[in-house]
């Protein structure tokens, strides 16, 4: 049964409630599998006898041709059946980028135009653009660099196995004054892989308090330049011991997924895969070769910040939250995250979804503060 989730694949090619990506998928098993049988069945020589067995010697020839037509008519009925779905799903698609091309980039130049004049920045350039990513550009001017404090949280490294379903993973991320988690393990071949965890927005100032997780820092991760909260991420995760050659796995909510989707596209680790919930995903892409699931509640303000969905290689998973209908906080809460994410885990479309494999490895959390502040 469906749990609500609406699916939207990498490049926005396809659109569909999850049962029926489900349901795609079974059909290119059955396709495969129904080819695998036609052609062993027509492979086979049927002799008038049994050389071996005398009591059969009065059986006469067996045609197989009756088989073999049953089965190809089956097939023509399942790669029938495969074709509508998919029609169905891109049909879908098509409606989804018309609302986006008629109400979502309306809006991000409407966004991008408030950004300005709250920037002071040039009105004509805001209009010719229409894109919130030089707005917000616009807006920071130049913050210059950023001079940002980690310390590691607690005793040290603490033992831990690896969280695996789409549920715990969400339901790790760091919440409150210490904002980035990093979990180290060693696969059986000898080599490494990360998984971090990020936090969202802790403060709604812009650069005023010692919190680098604040307004500020989503500005600048929408404008594309650097800021204090990715600046903590990756020095958080080379105090971790995280090397260049290590295989990393990303998990964020809210401004924490878009700082793991910069961290992922940036080059300087050998991306696993990317989790977020609840991020402003519209300017971030997702390009490289690594699973990529994003999970956005449709009553949640915050996906829509960062303007328009682009086509990515990055999975989209909508449902609502079921907050009531003035819950903006509950909508966005990453608890609430964490039950939808029990929802993915329990559908027939799991398996199209990212997976990771159990390991008992070490973890450490970090705080972070802007220095002089």
């Amino acid at each position: 049964m469906s749990n609500g989730l609406v699916v939207t694949t990498a490049g926005m090619l396809w659109v569909s409630e999850d049962e029926i990506l489900a349901l795609a998928t079974s059909l290119k098993d059955v396709q495969a599998e129904l080819v695998r049988v036609n052609q062993r069945v027509a492979a086979i020589q049927v002799s008038e006898r049994d050389p071996f067995t005398e009591a059969l010697r009065s059986i006469p020839a067996v045609s197989l041709g009756p088989i073999v037509g049953l089965l190809e008519r089956l097939l023509q009925d399942a790669e029938a059946l495969g074709l509508a779905v998919r029609h169905y799903a891109e049909a879908t698609a098509d409606q989804e980028r018309w609302r986006i091309a008629t109400w979502e980039v309306p809006r991000e130049r409407l966004l991008s135009l408030m950004t300005v004049v709250l920037g002071r920045g040039d009105l004509s350039s805001a209009v010719r653009a229409g894109d919130i990513s030089p707005a917000a550009k616009v807006f920071l001017g130049n913050p210059g660099p950023h001079a940002v404090a980690v310390e590691s949280v607690g005793p040290g490294p603490q033992s831990v196995n690896r969280a695996t379903s789409l549920s715990e993973r969400v339901g790790r991320i760091p919440d409150g004054e210490n904002p980035i988690r990093i979990e180290r393990y060693q696969t059986p071949s000898g080599s490494w892989e990360s998984d971090v965890y990020i936090a969202g927005t802790q403060h709604w100032g812009l650069g005023s308090s010692a919190e680098p997780f604040d307004m500020e820092s989503n500005l600048a991760l929408v404008a594309g330049v650097s800021a204090a909260s990715l600046v903590a991420v990756q020095a958080a995760m080379k105090k971790a011991g995280v090397r260049p050659t290590d295989r990393v796995h990303y998990v964020g909510h809210s401004q924490g997924g878009l700082l793991a989707s910069r961290v992922a596209e940036s080059g300087r680790y050998l991306t696993g895969s990317v989790l977020t919930v609840g991020a402003p995903l519209g300017t971030a892409p997702a390009s490289g070769s690594y699973p990529a699931l994003a999970i956005a509640h449709t009553d949640d303000l915050v996906p829509g910040v960062a303007g328009a969905q682009e086509p990515t290689g990055r999975t989209l998973i909508e449902t609502h939250s079921g907050s009531s209908p003035l819950d903006v906080a509950g909508a966005h809460s990453r608890e609430g995250y964490a039950h939808t994410a029990e929802r993915v885990d329990a559908s027939p479309a799991r398996d199209s979804f990212p997976r990771w494999d159990a390991a008992e490895g070490k973890a450490q959390t970090f705080s972070a503060r802007r220095e002089g502040s």
